[in-house]
C-alpha cells in the first residue's frame, strides 16, 4: 500500500508529506485547490511523463517520493530482487524534474531508467480515470484479471509449463531445420578427415618412442665404435683397471706402515670394481648393437607419415590422437538419431497436443468465470448509475499461441441504450470509465492483487443516490485494498476511512496549496461545505453530521 507521498516544489506545492492509511480514503475541496496536482506527482512517482511546467515558479527542481509498504506483495518484492533494487521490506520512489525538463528515477536510492519505475508502479498501484496510467486498459491486464477472478492458478501454470516445452522443442527444430543444409557437407568432410586419420591411424606416445628408435638407429655405429673403445681404455693394455690394480699393490705394501692409507686402498678398490663393471657395460653395448638399414627406414617412413598428416591438418605430431577422437565425436553427434528431425517431429507433435488439451481446459474455465463476472460488473454498473450498462467478455482465439493460452481476452462495455458494446479503452467519458471500473474491481476485489487503487472523475455527472452507492462501494472494495478517491460529492466522501482536504492559500503574494486530514468535527465542516456550497446553515451541518454517522456506522474495518 502506499504510505506515504513527499512533495517538493511542484506546481503549487512548496512542500508536503501525506501519509496514508488503509482502507477507503477521500480527498476533497474546492475547485482550483490543486486535487489533480496530487495525481501529478503520484504519477511522477510511477513513471509518467516530466513536464518542467510541474516545477513550482521560482525554483530549480521538483522532487517526488512515494513510500509504498510491499511486505505482502510478492510480486514487487521479487521483482526487486531480480532488478537488484531491493532494501529489505522498503520501496522508495522518488522522481525529480528541474526547471529545464531533465529528469531522474529512483528505487530505494539508486538510479533507474523510466521504464523500471513503470514496471515497478504496475505491480503496486492503479489509476482509474483520464488516466495514462490504468492498468485495466491494457490487454495482459484484463487476460490477468479474468485468470484472477477464476482462481485457476493451476491450469494457468499448467498451460505455461507445456508451452515452454513445445516451444523449445520447436525452436530446437527450426535450428537444426537451419543447420541442415550444412550438415550433410559437415559429414562429408568429417568421413573424408576420419578416412584419412584411420589410414594414418596414430597411436598414443607412438611419435616419442618412434623418435627415440630413429635417433639410435641412425646412429648406430658411432655408438658401437665408442662403446668398443672405451671399453679398451678402461679394461685394455695399460687401460684404467690396470692402473687402478698397480696402484692398489703400491699402498698395500705401504699399509703396514703407514695405517692412514687404509681408507685410501679402499676407495681404490672402489674405483676399480666400478671401472670393471663400466668397462663390461661398453662391451656389451658394443657388442649388442647391430646395423639395421631395414629398420630404421620402417621408422623414418612412420614418422614422415606423422609428420604429413600434421602438417596438413596444422598439428604437432604430439596431437594427431587428439584430433582423431575429436572427429570422431565431432561425426557420431551429427549422425545420432536422437537429434534426427524425424525424431523431432514426433516429440513436437506430442508436446503440441499437450499444450493444446491444456490451453482447451484453461479456456472453458475462463469462459465460465467470464460469463460470471460480466453479469456481476453489468448489475453493479447498473447499481452506479448506469442502468443501461452492459458489461461482457470476449474470448477470441489467438492466431499464434502464447504462454497464457490460446485466448484473446477483451473487456467490452456500452454505458448506454442503443449503443454497441466497444473494448474498455474507447470509454469516452472518464467519469464512466471510473465508475465502470469500480464495478470490475469490487467484483474481483477478493483475487485482485494490486494492493492501491486511485478513483479521478468516479462521481462526474452523478448525484444523490447513485452518488451515495459509489461511497459504499468504495467503502467494501477499501476493506480489501486501499482505495484513495478524488471526490466532489459529499455522499461519496462520508464513506472513507481517512479524509484529506486540499485548499489554495495566498501569502506575500504567492500561491500555496495545503493538505490537511481533518477529524470528525472538520469533516462535517467540510460535508456542510460541499452540500450547502458558501452558506453553511446549522441545517447544512446537521444533515453533514447524519450523513457521516450513517455511513461510518456500515464501515467494514479495513484489513
Amino acid at each position: 500500500m502506499l504510505q506515504e507521498l513527499s512533495i517538493q516544489n511542484l506546481a503549487l506545492i512548496e512542500k508536503l508529506t501525506l501519509e496514508f492509511k488503509t482502507g477507503f480514503t477521500t480527498l476533497t475541496g474546492e475547485t482550483g485547490a490543486g486535487k489533480s496536482i496530487l495525481l501529478d506527482a503520484l504519477g511522477l512517482c510511477l513513471g509518467e511523463r516530466a513536464d518542467s511546467g510541474l516545477v513550482r515558479y521560482g525554483t530549480d527542481r521538483a522532487d517526488v517520493t512515494a513510500d509504498f509498504a510491499i511486505q505482502k506483495v510478492p510480486h514487487a518484492l521479487e521483482w526487486l530482487k531480480q532488478q537488484e533494487l531491493d532494501d529489505e521490506d522498503n520501496c522508495l520512489l522518488r522522481r525529480t524534474v528541474t526547471s529545464e525538463g531533465r529528469s531522474k528515477a529512483y528505487i530505494n536510492g539508486l538510479p533507474v531508467a523510466i521504464g523500471q519505475l513503470k514496471e515497478l508502479s504496475a505491480l503496486l498501484i492503479d489509476i482509474h480515470g483520464q488516466h495514462e496510467h490504468q492498468t485495466l486498459l491494457h490487454a495482459n491486464q484484463q487476460l490477468a484479471l479474468l485468470d484472477a477472478y477464476a482462481q485457476h492458478p493451476d491450469l494457468v501454470e499448467k498451460c505455461r509449463k507445456n508451452y515452454q516445452a513445445w516451444s523449445k522443442l520447436t525452436q530446437h527444430y527450426q535450428k537444426l531445420t537451419a543447420e541442415q543444409s550444412d550438415k550433410t557437407s559437415k559429414i562429408e568432410l568429417l568421413e573424408f578427415q576420419l578416412k584419412e586419420f584411420n589410414k594414418v591411424s596414430p597411436q598414443a606416445e607412438e611419435f616419442e618412442l618412434l623418435s627415440e628408435e630413429q635417433n639410435a638407429l641412425s646412429h648406430a655405429q658411432e655408438i658401437q665404435q665408442a662403446s668398443l673403445n672405451a671399453y679398451e681404455l678402461i679394461d685394455g693394455e695399460d687401460g684404467v683397471s690396470e692402473r687402478l690394480a698397480r696402484a692398489i699393490d703400491e699402498l698395500e705394501s705401504a699399509v703396514e706402515f703407514q695405517p692412514q692409507l687404509k681408507n685410501t686402498l679402499t676407495q681404490l678398490n672402489s674405483l676399480l670394481i666400478e671401472a670393471q663393471e663400466a668397462a663390461a657395460d661398453c662391451q656389451h653395448q658394443g657388442n649388442s648393437i647391430e646395423l639395421d638399414p631395414e629398420r630404421l627406414q620402417q621408422v623414418e617412413e612412420r614418422l614422415a607419415e606423422l609428420f604429413g598428416l600434421a602438417k596438413k591438418y596444422h598439428l604437432s605430431p604430439e596431437e594427431l590422437v587428439g584430433k582423431h577422437q575429436q572427429l570422431r565425436q565431432e561425426l557420431d553427434l551429427l549422425t545420432d538419431s536422437s537429434n534426427s528431425l524425424e525424431h523431432l517431429e514426433t516429440e513436437i507433435k506430442n508436446a503440441f497436443q499437450t499444450f493444446e488439451q491444456s490451453a482447451k481446459t484453461l479456456s472453458a474455465s475462463r469462459q465460465k468465470s467470464a460469463k460470471i463476472l460480466a453479469k456481476t460488473v453489468t448489475a453493479s454498473m447498473h447499481e452506479l448509475g448506469m442502468p443501461n450498462g452492459q458489461f461482457e467478455i470476449a474470448i477470441t482465439p489467438l492466431e499464434k499461441p502464447l504462454a497464457t493460452g490460446s485466448d484473446r481476452v477483451e473487456l467490452l462495455v456500452t454505458a448506454n441504450k442503443g449503443q454497441p458494446l466497444q473494448p474498455l479503452a474507447k470509454v469516452a467519458s472518464g467519469g464512466e470509465l471510473s465508475r465502470i471500473s469500480l464495478a470490475i474491481q469490487v467484483a474481483s476485489a477478493e483475487v485482485a492483487s494490486l494492493p492501491t487503487l486511485i478513483f479521478d472523475e468516479v462521481d462526474v455527472g452523478i448525484g444523490g443516490g447513485i452518488a451515495e452507492v459509489v461511497g459504499q462501494k468504495m467503502q467494501t472494495l477499501g476493506s480489501h485494498r486501499q482505495v484513495l478517491s478524488i471526490t466532489h460529492l459529499a455522499q461519496v466522501a462520508a464513506h472513507g476511512n481517512q479524509h484529506y482536504h486540499i485548499s489554495k492559500t495566498t501569502e506575500n503574494d504567492l500561491t500555496f496549496t495545503q493538505v490537511n486530514e481533518l477529524n470528525t468535527a472538520d469533516r462535517i465542516e467540510e460535508l456542510a461545505r460541499m452540500l450547502g456550497g458558501l452558506k453553511i446553515t446549522e441545517q447544512t451541518r446537521s444533515h453533514a453530521q447524519e450523513m457521516l454517522e450513517t455511513a461510518q456506522s456500515i464501515s467494514t474495518s479495513p484489513n
